[in-house]
């Protein structure tokens, strides 16, 4: 006999997805019929009616506020029942035989947490294997991300982390650990935290690959967005206070960011900035309520800035550059329009009253001018534009630089803030 399961969903504007979803869920094989709890954070969209109308069996809880991830699955397990909590994106297509391999490998008293195998929504490329957290910049990455499926990641195994998109653990093991600490609002690393404190208790966190799922990863925020870099960059950076030694914050982990960040996109630098100048000025406290609502306004403004700005700083909106300390327009692009159109010479064109003066100017000034100097002319400005492009690009290299070591001063202030905060 299967333990009996919750399954845990938090829902934020996820209208498109809740009918795959729900249909999913539904044909689920598992027996006693799992328990379904819905946690609607506030949506502004149809989210809560879809899941009445197309899941009336789920136990949905509309909230009045975005509690964020943790807070919205904390809220949800509290009214649940199950031996075994489960939690799932709403944005999720899982197998029929999903939950059955998910819940199997708990029955070993050493593993902690179980996480699935994640696909793309057409099934064909990997988005998770299993996860791994690069030190000392404490970045997550997920085994197989973007490689066609072809059977290679099928061996069950221990892993750093699972993604809390699929995850499983015994309810036993929520309570001894709190289960989701809020304080990583409103959403990233608590998954990576909650498998993290797992396995210091000696607990592995496991990879089930015959549990299967298609997932729209990042549905709510904009996969690469503003938004997205804003909270995940806040709670990587609460992550690694929370868990990496002070020393090691200060002699590793504040350099290698100014080296990552080096490298980083124009959207990624920028919104570490706003991160690292905002700092954690309550240390591993929860955000209050003025907190939150700081952050969520501040998320909204970032996602503006899709993906496809990474490197379009011009494009920015000024609400979004104003946030980011950023010139609410660049002069630049003005002055190099300027530039061109000033570069093209205009021939001096000779008139006089007299026809024959004229003629006997205009022959000159082909021979003399036209023939010899003007292509001269050109020559010397074309080298002007290069010379002057040159520049441009080695003040944006220096313009780089300069940010990168002002970033990693700033990634130290940011430690400082918060070891004081501890005080």
């Amino acid at each position: 006999m299967h333990p009996s399961v919750s399954i845990i969903v938090v829902t934020y504007n996820s209208a498109a997805h809740i009918a795959a979803w729900s249909v999913a869920l539904r044909a689920i094989r598992y027996a006693p019929a799992p328990q379904i709890v819905v946690v609607d954070n506030a949506s502004q969209d149809t989210s809560a009616a879809l899941v009445r109308q197309l899941l009336p069996e789920a136990l949905l809880l509309p909230q009045t506020a975005n509690l964020g991830f943790s807070g919205g699955v904390q809220r949800g397990v509290a009214a649940s029942s199950g031996e075994v909590l489960v939690l799932l994106n709403p944005d999720t297509v899982v197998d029929p035989g999903w939950l059955a391999a998910l819940v199997a490998p708990l029955a070993e008293p050493r593993c902690g947490i179980v996480g699935s195998k994640i696909l793309d929504p057409q099934g064909k490329t990997l988005l998770h294997a299993g996860g791994v957290l690069t030190q000392p910049v404490v970045l997550a990455s997920h085994r197989g991300y973007d490689e066609p499926d072809r059977g290679q990641y099928e061996t069950p195994m221990a892993v750093p982390f699972v993604t809390g998109a699929s995850l499983a653990l015994r309810r036993e093991l929520w309570e001894r650990l709190g289960g989701l600490d809020p304080g990583f609002f409103p959403g990233y690393f608590e998954d990576v935290d909650l498998c993290w404190r797992a396995q210091a208790l000696g607990l592995a966190c496991w990879y089930a690959p015959q549990s299967t799922l298609r997932h729209s990863e990042s549905a709510s925020t904009g996969k690469f967005s503003g938004a997205f870099y804003y909270y995940h960059h806040l709670n990587r950076l609460r992550f690694a206070c929370k868990h990496l030694p002070w020393l090691t914050l200060w002699n590793e982990f504040a350099p290698a960011e100014g080296l990552r960040l080096r490298e980083a996109s124009a959207l990624d630098r920028a919104v570490a900035g706003l991160v690292y100048r905002q700092a954690l000025p309550h240390g591993l406290a929860v955000p209050d309520a003025a907190t939150q609502a700081t952050i969520l306004h501040r998320g909204r403004t970032l996602a503006a800035l899709g993906a496809h700005l990474q490197d379009q700083p011009d494009a920015w909106p000024t609400e979004a550059r104003t946030l980011l300390g950023l010139p609410t327009a660049s002069l630049l692009p003005a002055l190099l329009a300027q530039a061109e159109a000033e570069a093209v010479l205009a021939e001096h064109q000779f008139r006089s009253s007299l026809p024959l003066v004229a003629a006997l100017r205009r022959a000159w000034n082909n021979v003399a001018t036209r023939w010899y100097v003007l292509p001269l002319l050109h020559q010397q400005t074309r080298f002007n534009l290069a010379t002057q492009r040159s520049v441009v690009q080695v003040r944006e290299q220096i313009d780089l630089y300069m940010q990168c070591t002002l970033l990693e001063t700033q990634v130290r202030q940011a430690l400082l803030c918060y070891q004081m905060a501890l005080r």
